[in-house]
């Protein structure tokens, strides 16, 4: 973790940042917290039930037998199976997030059931204490809201069964426990504004990995991870666009290599803001560049990348006056093919005067 976390303006600053996330944003980064820390999650509920049917021990020597609470303490083994069974199946962020806070609750309602079997209850101020460090560990990979309500039930199950347990130091339960919640929700905000930091530092290094250096759109990295057929992230269809800086080397040799680094960003930078969000925008080799634009057809896609074509050769912001050609194909289900198809038109749309978009149906 950097130091830079122990600073408070900075963590004002991730504040800030968190804050100002997307809806779609936000939903990544609590997806990534729940998928890092969730073998941690199981761990830990999976502790806390068996330190809770360990319990065992202390009603005993309470009790002078473990008979009246060995069923309460026990049942916390089925939804313990439950839990362990259905974990592996749930990709749903949410109610993975539902389901650990469903657990944590299974176990204080096992500890209120075996209580109320207890001739001295007074030792349920010092055990309902402990459930705060599992909630605490939720925290990992849990939103505060989620933690706040989980709060509400927890705070409602203990009123609640103080109408059959009739704890006679029911003072001292919410005095133990409320600032208890109080000191998990602030460090659960902190927590989370340190994997904020962590998730931004690995956001930044999967960026620089998939993404070209000098142009900022995606790399041949990145390709390889959208065409990987055992998790092809191409739309069906879509339209394979394959578009190359007409007399590039007349620009680097009359205005230096400079200029041309600066042509190149400025046209890599020209297209990514005139596709979609979904698209991707790829820097091939050199001057050239494979556009995929997702969900789109060949037609539309030629309406595009025309519409990019004329805008680019009249447009007075490039470094230098430039014309670009580009060669089209349809993506129903064969990468290779339409990326050939897309490169053989980019091929004759060079070949028969530039400046101008072939298409390859």
């Amino acid at each position: 973790m950097s130091t830079k976390v122990l600073n408070i303006r900075y963590l004002i600053d991730l504040c800030k940042q968190l804050r100002g996330l997307d809806n779609d944003q936000k939903d990544d980064f609590i997806r990534y917290n729940v998928r890092y820390y969730q073998l941690f999650m199981t761990i830990a509920l999976s502790g806390g039930c068996l330190a809770a049917i360990m319990c065992l021990y202390s009603d005993y020597l309470l009790n002078g037998t473990i008979m009246p609470t060995l069923i309460p303490r026990l049942s916390l083994l089925v939804p313990l199976g439950i839990f362990l069974y259905i974990n592996k199946k749930i990709s749903n962020y949410k109610l993975s997030i539902a389901l650990n806070h469903g657990m944590l609750h299974f176990v204080l309602l096992s500890t209120i059931w075996a209580v109320y079997y207890l001739q001295d209850k007074t030792y349920f101020a010092a055990g309902a204490v402990t459930i705060h460090i599992i909630m605490w560990t939720l925290g990992f990979s849990s939103r505060i809201k989620d933690t706040f309500i989980s709060y509400i039930l927890y705070f409602g199950f203990i009123l609640l069964s103080d109408t059959f347990n009739h704890y006679d130091n029911m003072q001292i339960i919410l005095a133990l426990n409320i600032p208890c919640a109080f000191a998990v929700l602030f460090a659960q905000i902190i927590l989370t504004l340190i994997t904020f930091d962590h998730y931004l530092a690995i956001k930044k290094m999967e960026k620089e990995t998939i993404t070209d250096e000098l142009t900022q759109v995606g790399n041949r990295v990145m390709l390889e991870d959208i065409t990987d057929k055992a998790n092809m992230k191409i739309s069906n269809p879509s339209a394979l666009i394959m578009l190359d800086i007409d007399h590039f080397k007349n620009v680097n040799d009359r205005h230096g290599h400079i200029v041309g680094d600066n042509v190149l960003k400025y046209l890599a930078d020209y297209v990514q803001k005139s596709v979609r969000k979904n698209d991707y925008v790829i820097r091939y080799g050199g001057e050239e560049f494979l556009v995929i634009l997702n969900n789109c057809t060949i037609e539309e896609g030629t309406k595009t990348i025309n519409k990019i074509r004329r805008s680019v050769s009249t447009d007075t912001n490039s470094p230098v006056p430039i014309t670009i050609s580009a060669g089209i194909a349809e993506y129903t289900g064969d990468y290779t093919t339409a990326l050939k198809l897309a490169d053989e038109a980019l091929y004759e749309a060079k070949n028969s005067g530039r400046n101008k978009v072939v298409v390859n149906a």
